[in-house]
């Protein structure tokens, strides 16, 4: 039988061994963690409904109020300030990757422009002045 079967009242425990010391800690430090963690997530997500609730419908370029506009493809919201166009993931999706073969040549531009813009190979126009249209 094991020493703790007949420990006699004057007979202390003895203590656990250096190996159940560091599992004990490991486990401590793993909910820990976890822990840590879900607080983080749950504090990332009310920012992100804060934000969405402060800033949802407007413009990131200029912060005006976003006009919902109806597009062959799904909806887009416009700026009525700066006229940036802002359309979500699925309605690119389906601008950018077309189920029907048979599309338009217009399209077909504005998918590779799209395509050209999001991969880098093409910057935006600058709003600068240039020096050589100067006459």
């Amino acid at each position: 039988m094991s020493e703790f079967t007949h420990r006699l009242p004057h007979q202390s425990w003895s203590k656990p061994s250096r190996n159940e010391e560091e599992y004990f800690h490991r486990s401590e430090f793993k909910n820990r963690m976890a822990a840590a963690r879900d607080r983080e997530a749950r504090r990332a997500d009310d920012e992100r409904r804060h934000w969405v609730a402060a800033h949802g419908g407007h413009c990131p370029k200029c912060g005006a109020k976003l006009e919902e506009i109806q597009t062959p493809d799904g909806h887009a919201d416009q700026c009525p300030n700066c006229l940036g166009v802002w359309i979500d993931s699925d309605t690119f999706a389906r601008v950018t990757h077309p189920e029907k073969k048979s599309e338009d040549y217009l399209t077909s531009i504005f998918r590779e422009m799209i395509l050209q813009y999001t991969t880098g190979g093409m910057t935006p126009p600058s709003h600068g002045t240039d020096s050589e249209g100067d006459g």
